[in-house]
C-alpha cells in the first residue's frame, strides 16, 4: 500500500456501517501460550511466596520487554497475605524471561535477587510509560499501600503517585501524596490520552456491590475531575452470577480505546457466604469463584461498552491447567506489536475465593510457589470481534465513502468466500464493479485485496463519476471478517497529513469538554493561593 493513505475500519460497533443481514457479530478469544511464560521458581522464593500482579511494558526503542511484577507471601491459616514486595524481568521476545541480579533487596542475609521494592504489608501498582513528561519522569505508578497502622486507622485504598526515569529507582512526591482517597478498593486502570493530553484512572468506586467501573480524569496527575460509573456487571446479557468487575486494563487501538475486563463470577446476593463456603455438587453454576477476561471499547475513552457476545477474550483453562481457577489481567495496558495485541495475565489454579485456596495450600504442603503464574495470550491483528456468516449468506452495508481505490479485508474464508460489489446511495449497483465482476477472497489472513475480474480499480474509472461516495456491500458466506481497509492515492502525502489533523481537531475541540477554559487548566475545586494582606 506504498504512495496511498488507508482507512481501516472496525467492525466492533455500527458506526461505519448502515445495515447488517444474517451476519452475527461475535467477540473471539485471543491465542494462549501454551505454558506460563514465568514461573516462581528463583532460589530465594520462600515456599509460601507466590507470583502476584504482572506489569509488563514494550520499550519500542531498546526492542525490550519489561515486567514488574508482585511478590505475594502467604502464611498458614491465615486470610490475608503477611506482605508484598516487586520483582523486575526483562525479555526480548516477550516469552523467554530473565531475571536480573538487582542486588537491591537483602532476602535470606543476600541481595542476590530480582526485587527493586521491599517487602511491606501490601503494594499493589499500575506503571505506565508516559510520552507526555520529561525523560526523569518517563515512567509513572500508580500505586497503593497499607500498614498495620493505615488498617488500623480504617485508611481505605489511598492511591499515591512515583515517577522514574529507568522504571528502577522510583521517586514518591511527598507533597502530594495520596493523590486519591477512598476512591477505590484495588484493580485499577492507568493511561495518557494522548488525543485529549489527560490522564484516565478506571477504578473500583467504594463502596460498591456489585463491583462496577468509575472514571477519574486529571491534567496533572494531582486534581482530579470524577467522571462518574462508566461500566456497571450484570446487564441483560450477563449471568445473574456474574455481577463484580475485578479490574479493568485499557489501552489505544486503532480508533477505538479497548479493554481487558476481569470479570468475576459470584453467588448473587450472597458473595462472602460463597468466599468461605462450597456449593452443593448439584448447584445449577459451575462458574462460581472463576475470573475471566471480557472485552469493552470505546471510541473516546469516556463512554463505554460491551459487546452483546459476553465471550471471554481469555476464557479459564482446563482443570489441571495453571488458569483453571483465575485469570487477572495484567495492570499495566496491553500493548501491539507488529500487528498482535499481548495480554499478559496472572493465572490462578484455584478461584476467588479463600476456600479453594485453603484446599489448594493444603494439597500441596503448604507449598504456593506453583499456584500462580505469568501467562501470555496475543488477540491476532483486529480479531476483537468480527461479523460471522454460516452455510446461510449475510452481507453488511458501509456507509458512503471514497470512492476507494483499494480495498483490503481482513477475513478468514477459508471454505467460504467474500464477495463485495460498490453501490450508490441511491441503492444502484455500479456497472463493472457488481458481485459479479468481483473475485471472491477464499483465505485467511490480513491484509487481503479484493480485486475485480476487469483489474482496474475504482479510484482509475469511475471516481469522477460518483463524488460523494460510494456504498461497499460484502457478502460472506462460512467466512469471519474482522476489518476491511479502503485506500487513497497520496503521492505527496497531504491526505495522511489532513486526516491527522483533522484528528487533533477533533480531539481539542469536541472531545476535550474544554469549551470556555484552558486546555491545560487544573480542574476546579482547589482554593486558589494569595499571599496575606496586611492587617489592619
Amino acid at each position: 500500500m506504498a504512495n496511498v493513505c488507508g482507512y481501516k475500519f472496525l467492525v466492533i460497533d455500527n458506526q461505519d456501517i448502515l445495515e447488517i443481514n444474517h451476519l452475527q457479530r461475535k467477540t473471539n478469544s485471543a491465542v494462549k501460550h501454551p505454558e506460563p511464560v514465568l514461573k516462581f521458581d528463583d532460589p530465594w522464593c520462600g515456599k509460601m511466596e507466590m507470583f502476584n500482579y504482572n506489569n509488563v511494558l514494550y520499550d519500542e526503542k531498546e526492542k525490550l520487554f519489561k515486567m514488574w511484577y508482585v511478590v505475594c507471601a502467604q502464611e498458614k491459616d491465615v486470610y490475608w497475605e503477611r506482605g508484598r514486595k516487586t520483582a523486575y524481568a526483562t525479555s526480548t521476545d516477550g516469552i523467554h524471561w530473565e531475571k536480573p541480579m538487582m542486588n537491591m533487596v537483602e532476602i535470606n542475609g543476600s541481595k542476590e535477587n530480582n526485587y527493586i521494592i521491599g517487602e511491606m504489608t501490601s503494594l499493589t501498582y499500575t506503571i505506565i510509560d508516559d510520552p507526555s513528561d520529561i525523560p526523569q519522569r518517563r515512567y509513572k505508578m500508580i500505586f497503593q499501600v497499607e500498614s498495620e497502622e493505615s488498617r488500623w486507622a480504617k485508611f481505605h485504598m489511598p492511591l499515591n503517585l512515583a515517577y522514574s526515569s529507568d522504571g528502577i529507582i522510583w521517586n514518591r512526591p511527598e507533597h502530594v501524596n495520596p493523590i486519591h482517597r477512598g476512591v477505590s478498593d484495588g484493580g485499577w486502570g492507568f493511561i495518557y490520552d494522548r488525543d485529549r493530553r489527560k490522564y484516565q484512572l478506571y477504578t473500583r468506586r467504594v463502596p460498591n456491590i456489585p463491583r462496577d467501573i468509575s472514571l477519574y480524569e486529571s491534567y496533572d496527575l494531582v486534581n482530579w475531575e470524577d467522571k462518574g460509573r462508566i461500566l456497571i456487571p450484570c446487564d441483560e446479557h450477563d449471568p445473574p452470577e456474574m455481577f463484580n468487575f475485578q479490574s479493568m486494563s485499557p489501552f489505544i487501538y486503532e480508533d477505538f480505546c479497548l479493554a481487558a475486563l476481569s470479570t468475576q463470577y459470584s453467588l448473587p446476593g450472597a458473595e462472602p457466604y460463597e468466599i468461605f463456603n462450597e456449593p452443593p455438587s448439584n448447584w445449577p453454576s459451575k462458574t462460581l469463584g472463576h475470573v475471566d477476561l471480557q472485552l469493552a471499547h470505546s471510541r473516546d475513552g469516556v463512554n463505554w461498552s460491551r459487546p452483546t457476545d459476553r465471550s471471554p477474550i481469555v476464557s479459564n483453562g482446563e482443570p489441571g491447567s495453571p488458569d483453571e481457577g483465575v485469570i487477572f489481567v495484567g495492570s499495566a495496558n496491553p500493548f501491539v506489536v507488529d500487528g498482535d495485541t499481548y495480554l499478559y495475565y496472572t493465572a490462578v489454579r484455584y478461584q476467588h475465593n479463600d476456600r479453594t485456596q485453603n484446599a489448594y495450600m493444603k494439597a500441596h504442603d503448604f507449598d504456593m510457589r506453583d499456584a500462580v503464574s505469568c501467562m501470555l495470550a496475543i488477540m491476532p491483528e483486529d480479531h476483537w470481534v468480527s461479523l460471522d456468516a454460516n452455510n446461510k449468506e449475510g452481507s453488511f452495508v458501509c456507509k458512503p465513502w471514497g470512492p476507494p481505490h483499494e480495498i483490503f479485508v481482513n477475513a478468514d474464508a477459508e471454505g467460504g468466500s467474500v464477495e463485495a460489489e460498490l453501490v450508490t446511495p441511491y441503492g444502484k449497483v455500479v456497472p463493472e464493479y457488481s458481485r459479479g465482476d468481483c473475485v471472491a477472497i477464499t483465505a485467511n489472513g490480513k491484509n487481503q485485496l479484493l480485486k475485480w475480474k476487469h483489474g482496474k480499480s475504482p479510484w482509475e474509472t469511475i471516481a469522477k463519476d460518483h463524488l460523494g461516495g460510494l456504498l461497499v456491500k460484502f457478502y460472506l458466506k462460512n467466512a469471519k471478517l474482522y476489518s476491511y481497509t479502503f485506500t487513497l492515492p497520496d503521492p505527496n502525502g497531504q491526505l495522511e497529513q489532513d486526516r491527522v489533523n483533522a484528528r487533533w481537531c477533533e480531539s481539542i475541540k469536541h472531545r476535550s469538554n474544554n469549551w470556555g477554559r484552558n486546555s491545560n487548566e487544573p480542574a476546579g475545586g482547589v482554593p486558589s493561593y494569595s499571599e496575606p494582606g496586611p492587617k489592619e
